[in-house]
């Protein structure tokens, strides 16, 4: 499956690093006393439409969010309702800590497709309201997964 990449992805920028930890509250405190880091706080948020690993998946998850460096920090806990999903197998390989870079996109299935031609498998994928995302099986190129994002827009009445 050796096709031509049609993708420029020298234009494309970091967005988001997320992480994720057994203990969300425990390391924003970390990150505020050392950094000054302010976090916003979001519980218990379901995936719709989720996927693990081509299969239908429930994912609930704790966030964290905030700016450092210029991009969106999140951090990701799963909540005690989580299904099997990618944020769970990381914590059960006895992992914490950055999980995926983020990248916003406009068209996210062309990036589907495309990595697809590379054998560049979609490892989980869903939506939060508009934001849908997928997160690709990057780490051996990477060192860590890459989750590309595209915000849907409404469509505009006629």
């Amino acid at each position: 499956m050796d096709q031509k990449f049609n993708l420029n992805l020298e234009n494309l920028r970091v967005d988001q690093l997320s992480y994720i930890y057994k203990d969300i509250k425990k390391q924003t405190k970390i990150m505020e006393d050392t950094f000054g880091i302010k976090f916003a706080f979001m519980d218990n948020i379901t995936h719709e439409d989720a996927t693990f690993l081509g299969k239908e998946a429930s994912v609930t998850l704790n966030y964290a969010f905030s700016r450092f460096f210029k991009v969106q920090i999140e951090l990701q806990q799963p909540a005690e309702t989580c299904g099997d999903c990618i944020f769970k197998e990381f914590l059960d390989q006895g992992k914490e800590g950055l999980h995926s870079i983020g990248i916003y996109v406009e068209d996210l299935q062309q990036i589907i497709d495309e990595f697809k031609k590379k054998d560049i498998k979609v490892l989980q994928s869903g939506k939060i309201s508009k934001q849908w995302f997928a997160y690709f099986d990057t780490e051996k190129i990477f060192g860590t997964l890459l989750e590309f994002q595209q915000t849907v827009k409404r469509k505009k009445k006629k």
